[in-house]
């Protein structure tokens, strides 16, 4: 080493390792350090550091301890020594309506009884599925199965851990919520098949509940049935009723009718007039030739032709009455002519309403027949049995999530708080 470097070396003072909070920074989670004693921004790479040195963590090492590493830990120890194993019932199920198959003919109604028949009655209701889907996840789901198993009690069983247990003065809206947790309701949409899975932490109450919600489901299928057959009858009824006044109003027509005319069928009235006429001609025919035959042998003054031509002219006098009933030319509203049409009218209204009364009658046959059918009804495939091990919690994929998701979270904002760094350069 030469004199001048030696001398230089002796001149300057004591070196001290620190961090540069002026120096420039390089783009990364590590800050430069920078020498003491020498020119602001300048590193020497040569100088080794005292021992008296002192090392400060960065913020990115502590965040990353504080949120990636600690977090992940406290959920690896959950999973493996605290989370208490969860046993899950599974059930499959379709919904299917049956509509009550008839033979209708234009005089009777009947039930078809053959086994192909009622077969083409039953569909798959693919919208009742999504409907008893979502009364499975409902409040009123859990207040019916509710009455035939203890929820609470199998929620706050000591298997449980004290993350997974419900609470234990639950509002309903929390047992909801704590619900939908521990049962799920899927509907395959080509198929319309249900599939309710019920977690528990014991056996038997995984089956237990499982079992409920079934029944609870069956029970709303049948009410929404009931209310379904209820209405149709209703309306049937409504119709039925409504037709029968319609008769009754017809038929106090045509009574108030027949009683202002004094005959029952004007019709049958005028067909007695018209034999009655009939008779009338045959016999005036016959006296005006016994007239003109009497004529011949005896004297136009003769009593016998004055009697005779006096009851031509009788018979001619009743022929025009006669006629004039039949005739709408008559002034007498009660004439025949002028009683059919309102008559008629009476009739074809009366028709009318008794042919709706039997249309509405035999709707109300038809609506108690579907009636005797179940509508909408559970059809369980998969039943559920009680679970031999636990499928939750996951315990390894589980814990490797949570790490996996905490380093790529605090990646981004590691990466964001670099980037706002950089630019404040």
């Amino acid at each position: 080493m030469s004199d001048i470097e030696t001398k230089a070396r002796d001149a300057a003072p004591e070196a001290k390792l620190g961090f540069a909070s002026g120096s420039p920074r390089r783009s990364g989670w590590v800050a430069r350090l920078r020498v003491a004693g020498l020119p602001d921004g300048v590193a020497d790479p040569g100088v080794a550091a005292p021992a008296r040195a002192r090392w400060r963590p960065s913020g990115y090492l502590t965040s990353f301890l504080a949120l990636v590493v600690l977090p992940a830990l406290a959920a690896a120890v959950y999973f493996a020594a605290v989370a208490s194993d969860e046993y899950v019932a599974e059930s499959r199920f379709a919904v299917h309506s049956l509509a009550a198959d008839t033979v209708t003919s234009p005089t009777q109604t009947k039930k078809a009884t053959t086994s192909s028949s009622l077969m083409a009655g039953i569909s798959a209701a693919t919208e009742d599925s999504y409907l008893v889907a979502a009364y499975v996840r409902s409040r009123a789901c859990i207040d019916e199965v509710s009455r035939t198993v203890d929820l609470k009690a199998i929620y706050r069983r000591p298997e449980a851990d004290f993350v997974s247990r419900l609470e234990a003065n639950a509002s309903p809206e929390a047992l909801v919520k704590y619900w939908d947790r521990m049962v799920t309701s899927y509907v395959d949409p080509p198929s319309g098949i249900v599939t309710v899975t019920v977690s528990a932490f014991r056996r038997d109450d995984a089956l237990a509940v499982s079992q409920a919600i079934l029944a609870a489901a069956e029970k709303m299928a049948n009410e929404i049935s009931a209310r379904a057959r209820a209405d149709i009858i209703k309306l049937a009824d409504a119709e039925v009723a409504s037709a029968e006044e319609r008769v009754v109003g017809s038929l106090g027509l045509l009574r108030d009718f027949r009683e202002k005319a004094g005959f029952i069928d004007p019709k049958m009235q005028a067909e007695s007039l018209t034999r009655t006429l009939e008779t009338l001609i045959e016999q005036r025919i016959k006296l005006q030739t016994d007239v003109q035959v009497s004529s011949r042998a005896m004297s136009p003054e003769a009593p016998t032709i004055a009697t005779m031509k006096s009851r031509l002219d009788q018979i001619d006098l009743q022929i025009a009455i006669e006629k004039e009933k039949l005739t709408s030319k008559s002034a007498d509203p009660g004439a025949l002519a002028n009683l059919l049409p309102a008559y008629e009218s009476l009739l074809v209204r009366n028709t009318f309403a008794e042919k709706l009364y039997g249309m509405a009658a035999d709707g109300l046959e038809r609506a108690r027949l579907r009636a005797e059918a179940q509508t909408i009804y559970l059809n369980v495939f998969v039943p559920p049995a009680i679970p031999q091990e636990a499928l939750y919690p996951e315990r390894i994929s589980s814990s490797a999530l949570i790490a996996v998701a905490l380093l790529v979270l605090w990646g981004i904002g590691a990466l964001t708080a670099a980037l706002v760094e950089d630019h404040k350069l």
